[in-house]
């Protein structure tokens, strides 16, 4: 076996510990200086993925995800946030981490043995080919093939690191440990509809957006409209490289354009103006990668007979 196959061997087994296993302890998440400390319960039973995160330190939160369906609950705000969507984290990353062809743009390497939180873990590093993507360091535990602690890496800087500080494998949980701590029945409840009609969108960017070209290995995975502030519509674009997701945004331009980039630690964002239009693309990836995606937009306009009545 290389480094190469035993790391990739050790990232397969990973992908699917993070989703199939029972697990549940204190997690500690490191980004732009800042710490949020979380309790973790994580259920996988008759095919069906369970979690609650639990906030503590900061204002106080909880997010249940029951498969697809994240609820997140906001106590001193006294509303729950429901949505459709994939669970995004540093743990749930992980899964994303075996995708076919990722050997084109990532170098994966077995680094050999390290100890934490008084287990035995194997050290793999997920190394970008090029400028346009991070990479992540992982220690997974070598019993369990779950991964105890994630760092996102440029080059040899850690941008953002989740860590377990404890850890158990019970063979089973209960339903009541994965229910809300508090008493939602007087809370507000907001449910967040994934995209949005075209119908009542602005006419003038009823087209179709496309990059006319794309950093290796990113292709674009979804398109779709978004409702933005002020009541408008915005065209949105979903790329990926298999691990890394960059989102671009299309709306109507305003009175204060944004214009260049801006970072706020692993993220950044790059805007410019096209056709009297803004255009802003977003993602936990380098600058070069949301200024090349964004410069390389472009409108491409919908033939009268596709257009919807």
């Amino acid at each position: 076996f290389t480094a190469h196959a035993e790391g990739s061997d050790w990232l397969t087994k990973a992908s699917q510990a993070v989703r199939t296993s029972n697990y549940r302890g204190v997690l500690v998440y490191l980004r732009e200086g800042q710490m949020d400390t979380l309790r973790i319960v994580h259920r996988y039973q008759d095919g069906n993925e369970r979690e609650r995160l639990v906030s503590l330190s900061g204002e106080p939160r909880e997010i249940i995800r029951d498969n697809g369906v994240v609820t997140c609950v906001l106590p001193n705000k006294q509303v729950v946030l429901v949505a459709r969507h994939a669970m995004e984290s540093l743990l749930s990353n992980v899964a994303d981490l075996v995708s076919e062809g990722l050997e084109d743009t990532y170098e994966i390497k077995d680094l050999g043995d390290e100890r934490l939180a008084d287990r035995a873990c194997r050290v793999v590093a997920v190394q970008p080919k090029d400028e346009y993507r991070y990479g992540y360091r992982l220690l997974i535990d070598k019993e369990t093939n779950l991964p105890l602690k994630l760092e996102l890496m440029r080059k040899t800087q850690v941008l953002e690191q989740m860590m377990f500080t404890d850890i158990e494998f019970p063979e089973e949980i209960s339903d009541a440990s994965l229910q809300p701590t508090f008493d939602t029945s007087a809370f507000r409840w907001i449910r967040h509809q994934a995209g949005a009609s075209t119908a009542d969108a602005d006419e003038a960017i009823q087209s179709e957006w496309h990059a006319t070209e794309l950093p290796t290995g990113f292709r674009m995975a979804e398109a779709g409209w978004r409702r933005i502030g002020g009541g408008g519509m915005a065209r949105q674009l979903l790329f990926t490289d298999g691990i890394a997701t960059v989102s671009a945004f299309i709306a109507a331009a305003g009175e204060k354009p944004f214009i260049g980039g801006t970072t706020m630690g692993a993220v950044n964002a790059y805007g410019r103006e096209f056709a009297n239009r803004q255009i802003t693309v977003v993602g936990e990836v380098p600058k070069a990668t949301v200024r090349f995606i964004a410069e390389h937009l472009e409108q491409r306009p919908v033939s009268a007979s596709a257009k919807k009545p």
